[in-house]
């Protein structure tokens, strides 16, 4: 047995905490001496010793050291997982705060101010609202001013700006304004009433006037830079005292969770308002964004074919219907998502509101706003809508791409394609071709993953076929170009990937690349 003075030398942990250890019930002596109040203990509490002191390195505390202690040995293992859960979110946030700093620092060396950016709920502000096009953003002061003005006695402290812009503009500027209120609005002034609200998480920072453009600019790059979804306008709140306040409604993001995919063989109901088609006009954070006499978002050519509401519900693309939803299958993973629609009629003309689940909706965030007009009604069929192409009379004798090869990326056009950083628009293993043989007399045969449960299957000649320069499909009557180039001594084969994408959505087609 030794004494608490031989422990502590032994094991290096100080007498005094050894007896805190005791206070605690964590390190109990074996033996204390009645007469002399000594403690003493065996050689295995020694053992203990080394066991609490391996645990705080760990980051355990007392209290979780003693609960170890004291549980059966079989559940040591549950345990131990639930705290490695909690150092690996210690380790995400700690992260996180290194991202901020090191953007603090970059904000530091680049700009005069830093600005102090939280992100947090806040109170509402109601008020007198009127929604404009302006011309010119010097236009704000005066429309506010008129509005303090047609507001006596009742007129707040604070005034507000609306950005419903999402891109930088230089004309025409989409504009909310408002004046805070204490009591009730006069009917004779014009302006509807309005709860501006921030009742769920918004980014918020306070400038000068003079910084307002800058700090604007600052406040979004953050919340993208730290993985927040922005789903509504900048609100821009101004003080009696010049003081302005900015504010950003944003959805934070995280791991990707395909678990949040739903169920799209519903049955069908039939919605006769929508059949026809339905030209894209813009996609947005919000609906309180959409502005009829002004489009936001540019890239809608991405888009460009639109959307088809077929008879029956009939799938083709992403895409298929019933009543009140859109259904769609997409991306990769493949996503399957039931879209809630919803229609309007503005100025005489008939709008549809599509709330899509994008990416962002599987990473816990918000479905973006697709927004529609309709162009017609007519009842299309899918083969109306696939766009095929003119098949060249060529002959097959190209010896150069006979043999065998092996994907290795996707890429947008051949040059974008860098050997040492594949995997920029699908990760490999999300790549639906995955081999190309080229066989004499034109034949083909190739191979392709299933999305849905990882096997592969081979196509034969009776779908492809190729000629000189030329992939061809026969069931949907596309030709895609193909082309080699040599890049460091390795032959690489690119050909160009006509999906549905191309054929129905009217977008230009990727290049699958492979080597041999």
């Amino acid at each position: 047995m030794y004494k608490i003075g031989e422990l502590s030398k032994l094991c290096r942990i100080p007498v005094k905490t050894l007896r805190f250890y005791d206070s605690e019930g964590l390190l109990t002596p074996d033996h204390i001496d009645e007469m002399t109040g000594y403690r003493y203990y065996s050689a295995v509490k020694l053992s203990d010793c080394y066991r609490i002191i391996a645990l705080k390195e760990l980051g355990f505390s007392l209290r979780e050291i003693r609960e170890l202690f004291s549980m059966p040995r079989e559940n040591f293992s549950a345990f131990l997982g639930n705290k490695e859960e909690e150092l690996c979110r210690q380790l995400k946030q700690t992260e996180y705060r290194i991202a901020i700093l090191r953007n603090l620092n970059t904000e530091l060396k680049e700009r005069k101010s830093m600005y102090d950016i939280v992100i947090r709920k806040s109170d509402g502000i109601r008020l007198a609202y009127e929604r404009k096009l302006i011309s010119a953003k010097t236009e704000e002061d005066q429309i506010l001013k008129k509005m303090r003005e047609a507001l006596p006695g009742i007129a707040g402290r604070r005034t507000v700006v609306i950005d419903y812009e999402t891109e930088y503009e230089n004309q025409d500027f989409d504009t909310g304004f408002g004046v805070e209120i204490t009591g009730k609005l006069p009917k004779s002034c014009g302006y509807s009433e309005r709860m501006l609200s921030f009742g769920e998480d918004t980014a918020s920072l306070v400038c000068s006037p003079g910084e307002y453009e800058e700090a604007a600019a600052s406040l979004q790059k953050y919340v993208l830079d730290h993985d927040f979804q922005i789903v509504g306008p900048v609100v821009k709140i101004l003080y009696e005292d010049a003081t302005v306040e900015i504010k950003l409604p944003v959805v934070k993001l995280g791991e990707y969770d395909i678990s949040r995919n739903e169920d799209i063989d519903l049955p069908f109901e039939n919605d006769g308002q929508v059949i026809g088609h339905w030209e894209m006009i813009d996609f947005l954070p919000c609906r309180e964004m959409f502005h009829p006499l002004k489009q936001k978002s540019g890239g809608i050519e991405e888009m460009a074919n639109g959307l088809y509401f077929l008879p029956g519900g009939e799938r083709y693309w992403w895409f298929g219907w019933t009543k009140g939803v859109v259904l769609s299958q997409c991306g990769y993973p493949p996503r399957k998502s039931c879209n809630p629609y919803t229609l309007e009629t503005i100025q005489g003309e008939t709008y549809l509101f599509l709330e899509f689940k994008g990416p962002n909706y599987y990473r816990g965030g918000r479905p973006e706003l697709w927004v529609f007009r309709k162009t017609d009604s007519k009842a299309y069929r899918k083969q109306d809508l696939i766009v095929t192409d003119r098949i060249p009379d060529l002959p097959a004798d190209d010896s150069s791409v006979l043999g065998e090869w092996k994907v290795c990326d996707l890429v947008q056009e051949p040059e974008a394609f860098d050997p040492d950083n594949t995997g920029s628009v699908l990760p490999e293993e999300g790549l639906y071709w995955r081999s190309a043989r080229f066989l004499e007399g034109g034949n083909m045969e190739n191979g392709f993953r299933n999305w849905e449960d990882g096997s592969f299957h081979t196509d034969g000649p009776e779908v492809w076929r190729w000629v000189n320069g030329y992939v061809i499909c026969n069931p949907r009557s596309t030709a895609s170009q193909y082309q080699i180039r040599k890049i460091r001594q390795a032959e690489y084969l690119f050909v160009q990937w006509k999906s549905g994408d191309y054929t129905c959505g009217g977008s230009e087609p990727y290049w699958y690349v492979f080597r041999r």
